[in-house]
């Protein structure tokens, strides 16, 4: 019995790898010396591939685009057209993908026609609600777009997310299929679930070419969820040209003028992919100057409250104190900063991302002092906005680290201000797990956050330990009563961890109080079990 299993998986295999090589005449073959009814169930039958994918031998036919293969099933045996898979498609896992869509994605145009006079569905969704038009808007195929729409495709699907075709192929640059969509009546202004329509893609990803096309057909300068318009959201990803388009072909106020410059200066400052301080200081010039061009009406600043991280700076609010630091790199550096957080506001997720890059600036030069005070700053408003800072937590076990290999002094508070953030990370990771959101994320993607969570904040306790057997005295007595809190809540979140890494058994050798907390609850910590998560 075994061995006829395992004759079935091999024969199974060997079909599945004839159909995606495209080996037509082999494949054939193969099953045409069987039952039909075995054949058919070979055909059909799904693979699980080591990097996720799992489909039928059908699909991968139609996903490696052979047309003969795809054909020859057809014609010779019975299968269900709208089986579905597991695909990788651009970097993506597209879960419930039908051969017609995984062809359209890719760009097969003859396995497209095959399958559409074979009955394919050509609305067959995914299971985010994607359709093989939008595949093949996304992937830039006009002519697939068009066939598909010549046989009864809705170009009006959007996704889960009410993302449409015409918002995907703005986003990813595809000027000719963009005019197409808004000939066949795609709505310029239709909004995805966040608030953001066409304009806001095309704008953040520095299409212009698209932005005009949009704006010629009527789309409008709306505000999304996070309160950014297309202007503002070009400037935010440094898009000169795009920001210079809006202004010159929309109504903007001079206001708004003002603060997209600004903020498009800010973000050069600050940009690890646009850096250029040139370019900066000249739209921080430019805003400026717009502020005081009529002396009757002078447009004055009003900066937010000073930021301790950003050396608690003052924006400059004439021309003249612009001037005066416009050689200074720091304080360009800080006033654009200042300027990102005081537009976007702090509940904007796009803020933190320059803070972390101009930390790292600092720590690679050395700078732990100052790049520490802007990661802690980052981490806040991650995690005052929901915003899983996992990857935050490891940043600063990295920077501990090479600060400790250096011999420069950590900060009991710093190290204590992470290991608070990553219990109420931990917390929220519980939660999740217990009570998963409606998203994407799996429970095994939450699961490798928690153990990944686990360990860096294991690590920033060990550093904190081992900070206050050396010096216990020299610390204030609220700070340590404040750690011992922590390890309390920590504990009683009560996670399972399911290995124990050696250097975790070797740092509790002498018992430091701090750590023996931890070994009074073993089980929570230290035990075995394959499956705990």
């Amino acid at each position: 019995m075994e061995e006829e299993t395992e004759m079935s998986v091999s024969r199974m295999n060997r079909v599945y790898y004839a159909a995606r090589d495209g080996m037509a005449i082999t494949l054939y073959a193969m099953l045409n010396d069987n039952e039909p009814e075995y054949s058919n169930k070979l055909i059909s039958q799904k693979v699980l591939q080591e990097d996720g994918q799992c489909c039928s031998p059908f699909i991968v036919a139609a996903r490696f685009g052979h047309n003969k293969v795809v054909k020859m099933l057809l014609d010779k045996f019975t299968l269900d057209i709208e089986q579905e898979g597991r695909v990788k498609f651009d970097g993506y896992i597209i879960e419930g993908a039908s051969a017609l869509w995984c062809a359209a994605g890719v760009g097969h145009l003859n396995v497209v026609k095959t399958l559409v006079k074979a009955g394919a569905n050509v609305n067959h969704p995914t299971k985010t609600n994607s359709t093989p038009v939008r595949a093949a808007c996304f992937d830039g195929r006009l002519d697939i777009v068009k066939y598909l729409t010549d046989h009864s495709a809705n170009i009006h699907i959007a996704n889960k997310h009410n993302n449409t075709c015409l918002m995907i192929a703005a986003y990813k640059g595809h000027l000719d299929i963009v005019s197409f969509l808004l000939e066949n009546g795609a709505d310029p202004n239709e909004q995805a679930q966040y608030g953001e329509t066409a304009l806001h893609f095309a704008a953040e990803c520095g299409h212009c070419t698209i932005v005009k096309e949009l704006l010629k057909h009527g789309s409008k300068m709306t505000k999304n969820a996070k309160n950014m318009s297309p202007l503002i959201s070009a400037a935010e990803r440094a898009r000169a040209d795009v920001v210079d388009c809006l202004i010159e072909h929309e109504d903007v106020s001079k206001e708004d003028m003002i603060e997209a410059y600004e903020l498009l200066g800010a973000s050069f400052a600050n940009d690890k992919d646009h850096y250029c301080l040139q370019k900066a200081y000249t739209y921080l010039h430019k805003a400026m100057a717009l502020r005081y061009s009529d002396p009757n009406n002078i447009i004055k600043k009003v900066p937010g409250e000073p930021i301790a991280a950003y050396e608690n700076w003052r924006e400059a609010e004439t021309v003249q104190r612009l001037e005066i630091i416009k050689n200074n790199h720091n304080a360009i550096h800080m006033e654009s900063l200042t300027i990102r957080e005081r537009i976007l506001g702090r509940q904007n997720p796009d803020v933190p991302q320059p803070v972390i890059y101009r930390g790292a600036v600092f720590a690679d030069n050395a700078r732990f002092d100052r790049c520490i005070d802007l990661w802690l700053h980052a981490l806040n408003l991650r995690q005052m906005n929901n915003m899983s800072i996992s990857k935050d937590l490891l940043r600063f076990a990295q920077v501990f680290s090479q600060m400790i290999h250096v011999g420069v002094e950590l900060k009991f508070l710093q190290v204590l201000n992470v290991l608070e953030a990553s219990v109420v990370e931990l917390g929220r990771n519980k939660k999740k797990l217990i009570e998963p959101e409606p998203k994407e994320d799996s429970d095994q993607s939450i699961s490798e956050e928690i153990e990944s969570n686990i360990t860096i904040t294991l690590y920033i306790l060990t550093i904190l330990t081992k900070l206050m057997t050396l010096n216990e005295k020299g610390y204030d007595e609220t700070d340590i009563k404040r750690a011992h809190h922590l390890v309390h809540k920590l504990c009683a979140l009560q996670i399972l961890w399911r290995l124990v890494p050696t250097w975790i058994l070797s740092i509790v050798k002498e018992k430091p109080p701090l750590m023996q907390q931890l070994l009074v609850l073993p089980k929570l910590f230290f035990e075995r079990k394959p499956n705990c998560l």
